[in-house]
């Protein structure tokens, strides 16, 4: 009996596996093999408007100290979900060269199939950062605010116009971004070589700065007696929005630098007078905060004294030579007092010899 029934399975067996065979098929979807690769591969070559006023070009006059710039040497490019903005795709990009359309920084990444936004900025700063960077809609650029102790030990005051507690922030360092939105990621058959990022008008995208350069001078008569010098503006924007380019106008700030001291060609000022001078880069003027932007100057005297100074220039920020070449040219001579009967002791210092202000302190 058993042998019988054994006999009689071996028999259906290959019918019964036929059967589970053309059940499981009929329940699949029969695909290209290239579609079972969910990632494709993209080439990334991102180029940089290094066109910067008051850095790159149009500077006030050639002979004052410039502030310091160098091309970016690495970028972090996130390839976010364009229904729920999250980052799904990073890399960061360091290889870079220049051809005959200028600099640029490349790289290759695999994307998973979808539908992106794409930002991309430079990574390389040492004041300006990135919050929220792993979503598109808030990735914000910002800088760091001075700590009470550091806003003490540099300034003997917060400076005319600001509120009290009104942050002071490192001016920010150019951030490059370039952006690409509408970017779809889909299966490329039978190709040679990778997908190439390219914006809805088939270009190769570049990257712009979000940051604008200052420059500004005053007439200052005195400068034997100064050690160091400072600067504080208020009613500027303590962040920008990546994708948009908008500043945060709830994020009013102040920020600080230092002053340089120079002769001015140009100006009529006499053998007795020489200019301060400086550039400053923020993220921009909030338009609301009109009629409390000054910028006051603090400077410590070789007597261990401490005159400041306020100007109110609200209005020049309106004015032509501000909006296009973005000059702050005061008209105004500041006088530095020394103590009575102090005698100056023959300093005359040169355009690199106010001490410079560092603001790391370790505590």
């Amino acid at each position: 009996m058993a042998m019988s029934c054994l006999r009689n399975f071996k028999s259906i067996l290959p019918i019964f596996v036929t059967l589970c065979l053309m059940l499981f098929c009929a329940g699949c979807e029969h695909r290209k093999l290239e579609e079972l690769n969910y990632y494709e591969n993209y080439f990334v070559k991102i180029y940089f408007d290094e066109n910067i006023r008051n850095v790159s070009y149009g500077f006030y006059d050639e002979s004052k100290k410039r502030p310091e710039y160098a091309s970016p040497q690495s970028m972090r490019i996130v390839f976010c979900d364009e229904v729920t903005g999250k980052a799904v795709v990073e890399r960061y990009l360091s290889e870079y060269g220049k051809d005959e359309r200028g600099y640029y920084i490349q790289g290759l990444l695999s994307v998973p199939f979808g539908k992106y936004n794409v930002l991309a900025y430079n990574f390389d700063t040492k004041n300006t950062q990135v919050k929220s960077e792993n979503d598109y809609e808030m990735m914000t650029a910002c800088t760091t605010p001075l700590g009470e102790n550091e806003i003490n030990w540099i300034f003997s005051s917060r400076g005319e116009g600001a509120e009290d507690d009104e942050p002071i922030y490192k001016q920010p360092d150019h951030l490059f971004v370039a952006k690409v939105e509408g970017v779809e990621v889909t299966a490329s058959h039978y190709k040679d070589s990778p997908d190439t990022l390219k914006t809805a008008e088939g270009l190769l995208p570049t990257a712009s700065t979000m940051v604008n350069t200052y420059y500004f001078q005053f007439n200052v008569k005195g400068v034997e007696y100064v050690r160091s010098a400072v600067a504080l503006v208020t009613g500027m924007a303590g962040s920008k929005i990546l994708h948009s380019g908008e500043m945060v106008s709830e994020d009013v700030a102040s920020i600080y630098f230092g002053l340089n001291n120079g002769k001015d060609k140009r100006s009529t000022a006499t053998e007795e007078t020489s200019v301060a001078y400086s550039t400053f880069n923020t993220f921009g003027k909030l338009p609301h905060t009109e009629g409390y932007i000054n910028i006051t100057f603090e400077f410590k005297t070789i007597y261990n004294t401490v005159q400041t100074e306020t100007i109110h220039i609200t209005d020049m920020f309106e004015t032509q030579q501000v909006k296009e070449n973005q000059w702050i040219i005061i008209d105004k001579l500041i006088e530095i007092v020394p103590p009575e009967g102090a005698a100056a002791g023959g300093l005359s210092p040169g355009v690199n010899d106010w001490e410079e202000i560092e603001s790391e302190i370790i505590i």
